[in-house]
């Protein structure tokens, strides 16, 4: 096999895990993991890059303070604005992961409790013992951005090469009072995501389900 092949196997057994199991990782193992992810480029090598990682005791508290924030706002009010719509094609692609992760779950359409239970989820991390809030200095810009999404896809490869399961997560920036309560954020950052980090749990249906990709003439036009 290439080095390529190797690299190419890393990328396709990554998947987002949605339950996980209790016991924390090893910090070497954690640390071994952004080590690897500061080899990201960036534009004139800023390395605007941030991230707060928790580890128990400090995780669950977090998580409690999120679905406090969830359950008594009510709404998202993320520091970079979630999309309003999805047009086609994406509101399809959308769409159909949805799909397959309620009927992984066995999580009827109409079901809206169990809709709902299942959306707090994301505010304890899946249950994930370590989570990682993503920030970047706002006065970046757009492109600082775009560097921090380089960085989360080493961040990614590492985790999945080290046998590490992750679940990157925007939906935690839609709490960010709750997050700056809770950790020292720098007023000049922005909230991009989280990233749950830990060990798969077995088993689990909302593990089960695998999203598609389009093929590459979908995305990549060759001139």
């Amino acid at each position: 096999m290439t080095e390529l092949d190797d690299l190419l196997a890393t990328w396709r057994a990554r998947t987002s895990v949605r339950a996980f199991r209790s016991e924390p990782l090893d910090r070497g193992v954690l640390e071994e993991i952004f080590s690897a992810a500061q080899a990201a480029p960036s534009w004139c090598n800023v390395q605007p890059w941030r991230a707060i990682v928790t580890s128990p005791p400090r995780t669950a508290p977090l998580g409690a303070a999120l679905v406090r924030a969830a359950s008594g706002q009510g709404f998202l009010a993320p520091e970079v604005p979630f999309p309003k719509e999805y047009p086609s094609p994406h509101r399809e692609h959308r769409a159909s992961c949805g799909k397959a992760l309620y009927r992984a779950m066995d999580i009827a359409r109409d079901d809206q409790a169990a809709r709902h239970d299942a959306w707090l989820r994301n505010f304890v991390f899946f249950d994930a013992p370590h989570v990682a809030i993503v920030t970047y200095d706002a006065r970046l810009g757009p492109y600082g951005a775009l560097d921090v999404g380089i960085w989360l896809g080493y961040v990614l490869t590492a985790a999945t090469a080290l046998g590490v399961a992750t679940c990157p997560m925007a939906s935690l920036a839609g709490y960010p009072k709750a997050l700056r309560a809770e950790l020292p954020i720098p007023e000049t950052d922005v909230i991009l995501c989280g990233l749950a980090l830990g060990h798969a749990l077995d088993g689990a249906p909302a593990n089960a389900f695998r999203t598609t990709r389009e093929p590459v003439a979908a995305n990549i036009t060759f001139l």
